[in-house]
């Protein structure tokens, strides 16, 4: 699961630096934090129901920020695959 986190990360990172519109980058920010929390939580073994909610929170963030150039569809894609593999973890 740190594996799947890890590579939603790194998409997260490359399509900040890759893309063209300039309000993009503060949401792409903002999840790179949330995301990094998510891998500090399941390293360090937290409870479930924290990890839950980070999940929870996360998944608003996407609903909630309207990236506007394509570039965002990678991180996306490995977001639904970190989902899969938490809810997998927490259920």
């Amino acid at each position: 699961m740190e594996q799947e986190i890890a590579t939603y990360i790194l998409k997260l990172k490359k399509a900040a630096e890759s893309t063209r519109q300039a309000e993009d980058r503060p949401l792409y920010e903002r999840h790179l934090a949330c995301a990094a929390v998510l891998l500090a939580l399941v390293i360090s073994d937290a409870e479930q129901t924290r990890v839950s909610s980070e999940v929870e929170a996360h998944e608003r963030l996407w609903g909630t920020s309207w990236l506007a150039d394509d570039v965002c569809s990678g991180p996306r894609e490995a977001w639904q695959q970190v989902k899969a593999a938490l809810t997998s973890y927490t259920t």
